[in-house]
Formats: C-alpha cells, sequence, structure tokens
C-alpha cells in the first residue's frame, strides 16, 4: 500500500477523501489569496458545488502541521458561513486569508457540519510523553470547537491503552478505528486527528496532523502488555475477602484517606514512596485508629504501588473508619453502603469523609444518618451507629482521660531522641535508622493519633456553623485565634532579615516544599531559592475568640442534648489543643525526617551515588543493613535495585489510571472521571500565572502541584492566589488559604493543570468556582 505522506491541512483531507473507510471526509475546496485575486468567479463556482447552506473557511498555511510546528490556532477560522451571502462570503475568504503569512497559503473550504452530536479531539498517543494510550477528548453539546478552543464545561476524556483491543464504548471504537486506520494511511504512530459525529451517528474525520515530536521525552515502548496484565489480575485477587475486614467489594483511590497524591504526588520516585509506607501507611495508620476506638486493622497497608502508582485501599480505608463497638452485620453493611455510594459518585474520592462515611458523631450528624433509611437501614441500625459514634467521640474529646492529650505529651520526647542521635557517635547508617525508628514511635505514631482528633475537632465545629450556632465569620475567627507553627512560620518570614536569618533557619530550616522527596532541598539547603528578604509579608495578629456567657450556655445545653461528656468551655479546649497539636507534630517529626533523608544523601555520597539516583533506592534497603551484613558491597547491591527501579519509574510514567479505580477492566480504558476542585474563599482575581521555583510571585497566580505543608513560604511572597494540582478540602494549603482569605484552587487535577501551565494569565472566580485562560 502507498503510503500517504503529510502536506497542509488541506490537502491533507483531500487526499483522504477518497481513501479513507472508517469515516467521511467533507467535499474540500482549496484556493488562496492570490488565486482569488486572478479568478474571483471561478473560485465562487467551485464553493458553490459544493452544494452546502453554511460553509466553514479555515487556514491551510504550509507553515501549519509541519512536523516541527503545529502553529494550532495560530491563524483564522471561520464557521457558519451563509454561502448565499457573496459578500460575507468573500469578506471571510480575505480575513482567513490574511491571517497567513503568504498570499500563497492555502484557505481551506467546507460544508459546515450542522447536525454535530459530538466533537473532539484524538490522540494516537499521549501527546506530552507518547505514552501508549488513545487519548480522546470530546464534548456532546453540539459545538464544533469546544474542545480545541478550551471553552467545554463537560468535556469527557476517554484512555485506551493500545494493544488492548477490548473498547467497550461504540463511539470509542470508532473513533479509535478512525485513529489506526489513519496510522496505517500515514505509516505514523504519532497523530492529531479532529473528529466529530453527526445526530445519525457518522462518524467524520475533520483533520489529521502529525504530533510534534522535537524535544520530548518518548514512552511509547515503556509499557508493555504483561504488565498491565499483572496489574489487571492483581486487581482481581484484591477483591477477594481479607482478614477483618469487611464489604463485597474492593475500591482503589489515589486521594481517599492519607491522600497520597497530594503528599507524595501521582508518580513518586521509590525512596519518597517507601518512606511514607514506612513512616505511616504500612502499619502506624491503623495502629493508631485502632487505638482511638475505630476497628482493628493492623498489619493491614493502606497503600499498595500499582505499578509505581500508589493507590490507597478504600474497602480498608472505610473498615478503618467504623467504630469498633459497632455490631458486625450493622459495620457491614455500612461499609458496603460505603463502597455503593463511592462507585456510583466517583467525584467524591477526594472527599469521602465529608460526603460518604461517618467518622464521628457531631450535632447534625442525626439527621445526615437519616440518609441511610433510603439505603436498606433500619430505625433501630441507625440508633446504633448514632450511639456507636457517640461513645467513640466522646472517648477522643475527653481531655483528660482521652489520647490526644497523651499523644501530643509523648511527641515532645521526639526532639530529645533526635538530640542524643546526632549527638551520637553512631555511624551515618546507624543514624539514619534510628533517627526513622524515633520518627515513628515519637513522630507519626502519635501524629495519626491528634490528626484523627483534630479531624474530630473540625468536623464538630463546622457542625456547629450547620446548626446555626456559629456564623462562618465566627468560626473563622475561632481557628484565626488559635496559634498555630503555620502562623509563627508567617510572622517569623514576616520579620526575616540577615540579622535573624540564622535564628530563623535553626528553627525552620529542616522544611522542604517536597516533604518526602529527596530531590525537594530543605530551606537551610537553599534559602535563596525560597525566600527574598527584600519581599515582605504581613504580620498575622492573634486576636483572643470571644465568646459571651450566654451563648457559652446554650453550648453546654446543646452538648448535654446530645451526650457529648464535657461542657463548653471544655470543648472550645479540645478543638484548640487538638487542631494546634496536630500542625505542632507535624512539624517536628518532619525534623526528623528531613534529617534522615539528608543523611541518605550523605549515604549515596559516601558510595558515590548521585542523590539523583538515591531517589530511586528503597528506603528498605538502608534500613535493612543496620541488622544485616552482606558479603558484598553494599554499593554494588544499591546501584542493582536502582537501575530497576528506574526502569520501574519509566513505566510508572507511562502508565494511565484513573484516580478511582473500581472495575478491571479500567487498567485497559477508561473514561477520567469529572474533577470537581475547591474553590476557597469567595473572590475573583485575575494575575499572571508563576511556577513555585520563579523568582518573581508578587501578585501572580502560583501554580503547585501539591498541597504540601513545605509551600507555606508561598504565602510570604505576596501572591495573588495559587492553583494546586492534587489536594482535597482539608488539605495544608486549603486550610492556609481559608485563614488567609486568599483566592486559591485545590486539587483541579492533571489533565486541567496541564492546561494552565501553558496560560499565561489566570482568572479564578471563587465565587462561582471557575477558572478561565486569559
Amino acid at each position: 500500500m502507498e503510503r500517504l505522506v503529510f502536506q497542509t491541512k488541506a490537502r491533507n483531507l483531500q487526499n483522504l477523501k477518497y481513501k479513507l473507510k472508517s469515516a467521511k471526509v467533507l467535499d474540500v475546496v482549496i484556493t488562496s489569496l492570490k488565486e482569488i485575486t486572478q479568478d474571483k468567479e471561478n473560485i465562487f463556482k467551485k464553493i458553490s458545488n459544493l452544494n452546502a447552506k453554511k460553509l466553514i473557511i479555515r487556514s491551510s498555511s504550509s507553515s501549519e502541521d509541519s512536523l516541527k510546528s503545529s502553529n494550532a490556532g495560530a491563524f483564522l477560522s471561520l464557521a457558519n458561513i451563509d454561502i448565499s451571502d457573496k459578500n460575507q462570503l468573500f469578506e471571510a475568504l480575505d480575513k482567513v486569508g490574511h491571517s497567513m503569512p503568504s498570499e500563497n497559503d492555502e484557505i481551506l473550504i467546507q460544508p459546515m457540519l450542522l447536525d454535530i452530536q459530538k466533537c473532539g479531539v484524538a490522540f494516537s498517543v499521549d501527546k506530552d510523553n507518547f505514552a501508549p494510550y488513545f487519548c480522546i477528548e470530546y464534548d456532546d453539546n453540539g459545538s464544533n470547537s469546544s474542545i480545541t478552543d478550551g471553552s467545554a464545561k463537560n468535556a469527557k476524556t476517554y484512555f485506551h491503552y493500545r494493544e488492548n483491543e477490548d473498547v467497550k464504548d461504540l463511539y470509542m471504537q470508532k473513533v479509535i478505528l478512525l485513529v489506526k486506520e489513519l496510522e496505517n494511511l500515514y505509516g505514523c504512530n504519532f497523530l492529531d486527528v479532529e473528529f466529530a459525529f453527526n445526530k445519525q451517528g457518522e462518524l467524520f474525520c475533520l483533520q489529521v496532523r502529525p504530533l510534534i515530536m522535537q524535544a520530548k521525552i518518548n514512552l511509547f515502548n515503556n509499557l508493555p502488555k504483561q504488565a498491565l496484565h499483572r496489574l489487571y489480575k492483581r486487581f482481581l485477587s484484591l477483591q477477594e475477602p481479607r482478614s477483618r475486614v469487611l464489604g463485597d467489594k474492593a475500591i482503589f483511590g489515589v486521594m481517599p484517606d492519607w491522600n497520597p497524591a497530594e503528599i507524595i504526588g501521582l508518580r513518586p520516585k521509590r525512596l519518597a514512596f517507601s518512606l511514607y509506607k514506612e513512616i505511616i501507611t504500612d502499619n502506624i495508620w491503623a495502629y493508631q485508629r485502632d487505638n482511638y476506638g475505630y476497628r482493628d486493622l493492623r498489619s493491614h497497608p493502606l497503600i499498595h504501588s500499582f505499578l509505581g502508582i500508589p493507590y490507597v485501599d478504600v474497602r480498608l480505608s472505610f473498615n478503618s473508619f467504623i467504630p469498633k463497638t459497632l455490631d458486625e452485620g450493622i459495620a457491614k453493611k455500612l461499609v458496603n453502603y460505603y463502597l455503593d455510594k463511592l462507585y456510583k459518585n466517583h467525584k467524591l474520592h477526594d472527599k469521602v469523609e465529608f460526603d460518604v462515611v461517618f467518622s464521628c458523631y457531631d450535632f447534625h450528624v442525626v439527621k445526615k444518618l437519616e440518609y441511610l433509611l433510603d439505603y436498606g437501614f433500619n430505625k433501630n441500625e441507625i440508633k446504633r451507629i448514632e450511639f456507636s459514634l457517640l461513645n467513640l467521640t466522646n472517648s477522643i474529646i475527653d481531655i483528660k482521660n482521652g489520647l490526644c492529650l497523651k499523644d501530643i505529651e509523648k511527641s515532645k520526647q521526639m526532639i530529645l531522641h533526635y538530640e542524643n542521635i546526632m549527638y551520637s557517635d553512631f555511624s551515618l547508617l546507624d543514624r539514619i535508622y534510628w533517627l526513622l525508628e524515633e520518627c515513628k514511635r515519637y513522630g507519626t505514631l502519635p501524629f495519626a493519633g491528634v490528626a484523627r482528633a483534630a479531624f474530630v475537632a473540625m468536623t464538630m465545629l463546622n457542625s456547629l456553623v450547620e446548626i446555626g450556632f456559629f456564623s462562618k465569620e465566627e468560626k473563622n475567627e475561632f481557628l484565626n485565634s488559635l496559634h498555630t507553627v503555620s502562623k509563627t512560620l508567617s510572622n517569623e518570614l514576616a520579620n526575616l532579615n540577615e540579622n535573624n536569618k540564622q535564628d530563623f533557619l535553626k528553627q525552620f530550616g529542616h522544611l522542604r516544599a517536597g516533604t518526602y522527596n529527596i530531590l525537594s532541598p530543605r530551606y537551610d539547603e537553599d534559602f535563596d531559592g525560597y525566600f527574598d528578604l527584600k519581599q515582605k509579608g504581613k504580620i498575622q495578629k492573634e486576636k483572643e475568640f470571644e465568646i459571651s456567657d450566654m451563648k457559652l450556655q446554650k453550648l453546654d445545653q446543646i452538648l448535654k442534648e446530645h451526650g457529648i461528656e464535657i461542657c463548653a468551655k471544655e470543648f472550645f479546649d479540645f478543638l484548640k489543643i487538638a487542631i494546634e497539636g496536630r500542625e505542632f507534630i507535624k512539624f517536628e517529626f518532619t525534623k526528623l525526617l528531613s534529617k534522615a533523608i539528608s543523611l541518605i544523601e550523605d549515604l549515596g555520597n559516601y558510595y558515590e551515588i548521585s542523590k539523583e539516583d538515591m531517589a530511586h533506592l528503597d528506603v528498605k534497603s538502608v534500613l535493612n543493613l543496620y541488622s544485616s551484613v552482606y558479603s558484598k558491597n553494599p554499593k554494588e547491591k544499591f546501584l542493582s535495585e536502582i537501575n530497576e527501579n528506574k526502569q520501574e519509574y519509566e513505566l510508572s510514567l507511562a502508565i494511565k489510571l484513573p484516580a478511582l479505580l473500581t472495575d478491571a477492566d479500567q487498567v485497559f480504558g477508561f473514561f477520567a472521571n469529572c474533577i470537581h476542585p475547591n474553590f476557597i474563599t469567595q473572590k475573583s482575581i485575575s494575575a499572571n500565572i508563576a511556577l513555585e521555583k520563579d523568582q518573581d510571585l508578587k501578585g501572580k497566580v502560583v501554580l503547585i502541584y501539591a498541597a504540601d505543608p513545605g509551600y507555606d513560604y508561598l504565602f510570604t511572597k505576596d501572591i495573588a492566589g495559587f492553583i494546586t494540582c492534587y489536594g482535597g478540602a482539608n488539605s495544608h494549603m486549603a486550610i492556609r488559604a481559608s485563614e488567609l482569605a486568599m483566592p486559591a484552587v485545590i486539587g483541579v487535577g492533571e489533565e486541567n493543570f496541564k492546561k494552565y501551565l501553558q496560560a499565561k494569565k489566570i482568572k479564578i472566580d471563587c465565587q462561582s468556582e471557575q477558572i478561565f485562560c486569559l
């Protein structure tokens, strides 16, 4: 078969007109400004022969759609041109012609497709890294340009692994067949295809061009089919019942419960991933949740690595929110209700504790539990759920005998153990081992507990707003009265100068923008990269929260009516202790973690292994050397593992999986869920964008990948607002933005984030919950 050669947009369509079998190509007339000048009437005759009432006139310049540059959208296209109005027609031809560099550049005229059902763009591979997936985005609002011009509000995106033949959606099946045929006709696997379906279900090819490959990584061959088959089989095996785990099906997500996508990213390198598992999500999380009165899930790791992508076992998480005193039959029914609700509402994947589970008692929970009546629960079962949540919550908020205070006190021993290790004669390896052990024992273990107490505190505080006891302003006044580490950091930065710089670094120098990432420098390693002494932030004044005696008495009455076993004053003491305590312990345990990461870098230097390579080493390989002596030099073992993990990492860069994995077939093909980001404040701002590493951030909207605590320094840069790729409503940066009344959007998702990275200026309208690329 003779291959087609890429030419101009118009010539490509003309060449395909009678060759393409899987889709139709609309009739084509090709002209130019020069040709119109020479023979206007002949051109009009050709256009009239199209037998169309409405036309679309598009640019087809020789400087478009080449192998080096697409110039997509650079020149004019005009739709719905009335052929009966000759003056309007030639005026449109003139405008399109003059939008291009040369009078010889082609002008493409076709009948306007009027009865559009779906219209979109299909890529034969990922356009950014050439991973082997068909990537199809379309809109079904009848527009012929909403995907390409970015105006689509309800665009749908479908990804399908190229080597898998089973495409269940009939429309996607037809589009993929079209793309495959075009690949064969052009002998090219890297295509950008515009398509449309009319209301009769006929498929039209509107444009085809090669993808630009220059200066991009090529992951086309990085994802073998057998790797996805292993994941497919593993997902099915994980559906089977597990010891002490209730629920009829397993679901996995990147954001629920300890949301790894926010903390370590969607595709973390092995060291960051293994550190997170080691100090929190393998054992610590379940141990402390059991201590606080929830079901015992010890020995169950919360996070699985699916070809390098961290996924939370959501069924396990839902089990861990069930009070251990609840009847087993009701507990199983409740877990299945949670699973079913999330299965049917994927957009809740980053809001499960707000909109899916009942993990504690609050002042509005009785009303919320009534929803269960519509899902097969009887009043007796609901009452038993209510009482189990009440008893659990009373045990948590008890500020005299509850675990929260004990955990905070326990964590205060951490710094002493840190100093003992650092002033010891321990070897480099021994220091790493004991820093992480003490980090777990006196850091993340109590942190997991106090973080749970703080969540209970925030849930109860929010419910006071829901029942009308507090206004949102009063709630924020209380939160602004708290003395948190973040607030201290902001105020220290506002007063930062050369004279107190060293004192500041002594206190805060261990922080990193990526807490678990060895490649993210500490504040004390890259001070100038993080801070500008010329820019001064605002001092956050602490104002004591005031509440009248009458209102305290009213709250006392509410507490008694709900069976809460503390008085109003003790209640506010609990809120303060838990919320401040969470921030304190998080800050303290990152000292040990950050130092351990620095020492791992030093260990790499000792063995002449770069920091970039050490990022691919599993922390267990380092910790195992504490109690194991091998015959071979550890360097050889490290390098071998690093090389293997690098290959795995390249695979993880290529793979595409949904944020919520609910069915095994999604391993090969899935519709990306509509992501509903979290908008902070009710403000509207327009500003140029900046990346976190840019020097000039003042007055700009900053784009950051995660809602990580290490990004607190951004608040000193006088930024206009920020957008994060990942993060939930309860993430650190969401809370800080709320405290500072700073407009922000948390968790816009990968695809949207990529789009915003291409913009120069953005408008955030928090009230209408919209983001516009200007």
